[in-house]
């Protein structure tokens, strides 16, 4: 079975955290931009060894799909109104502290990165409801969203995602659904893990690009990948304990596979079956393994007030393990 794990930080953990993320903003400037992670290293031991402990089991467990720590110090009033749209948060420094707590989570855990056809490159991301977005399968609309892989169809997409609550007033829920959790037929499970089935892109990396890049080759290549995707497996790694990737909304068999057809109803349906809802609160960070997890999140009904749900999003790539030393810096990933 999949499992959620939880760790609540005391107080002085809570408290040292804090110190430490400031004490990276001090050395470092802005989480927003690369340059924060440049060095970051010789911060990362002033994290309180407990979060790194629990970071390290998140890492090495082969069953946990997510870890939940609760108790981060955050503070709305000072970080603002929830804004009404991502552009308008770009520049916005007073959650600088939140965002460093989340950044030093997130390379203890691996390598932070961000796309460039995602909210400008920014490395920590604003996820709010838009008026003009309401019906949107982005963090940007308020219908429901469908699980899926983080950026399920591309190559390099995160190992980890990680959501940071500034408030969510009205607890709407994050759906998880783990692979662990799905019962399949043994030729079921093998036809997910061959190469029958495309996996389209997000269509928000699309539409960012339209508006910044128009003529950049970045989208032409996108649109290559929307176009002509290269077919893929959906289960891979160990048979035993399978990593998976699939976007709901997205992911079609290869044209005229009613094998693969049948085969992708039946991972759908049990997905659907074994999600649950987590809360992302203020000071919940959720970590998300994005090779074991699929995510979404329930529909609400925003208010467009300054009140609404407002969580910070990070992705961080697999690689070495928390502690083990690595390349300076942070990536950008063009797709």
């Amino acid at each position: 079975m999949g499992v959620v794990s939880g760790y609540s930080l005391p107080a002085e953990e809570a408290d040292g955290l804090r110190a430490a993320a400031r004490a990276a903003l001090a050395a470092q400037g802005s989480p927003a931009g690369h340059e924060f992670y440049e060095g970051l290293e010789e911060h990362l031991h002033r994290v309180p060894e407990s979060i790194r402990t629990a970071l390290n089991a998140l890492h090495a467990s082969s069953s946990v799909c997510a870890l939940r720590i609760s108790g981060v110090r955050v503070d709305p009033d000072r970080c603002g109104s929830t804004p009404l749209s991502w552009q308008e948060a770009l520049d916005d420094g007073r959650q600088d502290t939140e965002e460093a707590q989340l950044a030093l989570l997130a390379a203890c855990l691996g390598e932070p990165f961000s796309w460039p056809t995602i909210q400008r490159g920014r490395m920590v991301q604003n996820l709010v409801p838009v008026e003009s977005d309401r019906e949107a399968q982005s963090g940007h609309g308020s219908v429901a969203l469908e699980w899926h892989t983080e950026d399920g169809f591309h190559p390099d997409r995160c190992r980890y995602l990680m959501l940071l609550g500034i408030r969510n007033p009205d607890r709407v829920p994050t759906t998880l659904g783990c692979v662990h959790d799905v019962r399949l037929t043994e030729r079921g499970r093998a036809v997910l893990g061959e190469r029958r089935f495309l996996i389209r892109p997000d269509p928000e990396h699309l539409r960012q690009l339209a508006e910044f890049a128009p003529e950049s080759a970045m989208l032409r290549r996108a649109h290559e990948m929307d176009e002509n995707p290269e077919p893929v497996a959906l289960l891979f790694g160990d048979p035993d304990t399978p990593h998976l990737r699939i976007d709901a909304p997205y992911t079609t068999p290869l044209p005229g596979d009613d094998e693969a057809a049948e085969a992708l109803a039946a991972i759908v349906g049990e997905l659907g079956r074994a999600q649950r809802d987590v809360v992302v609160g203020e000071g919940d960070v959720l970590i998300v393994d994005n090779y074991r997890a699929v995510h979404g999140r329930r529909a609400f009904e925003p208010r467009f007030d300054g009140t609404d749900r407002w969580l910070k999003r990070m992705s961080v790539a697999g690689g070495p393990p928390p502690g083990a030393r690595r390349a300076a810096g942070a990536r950008t990933r063009a797709l």
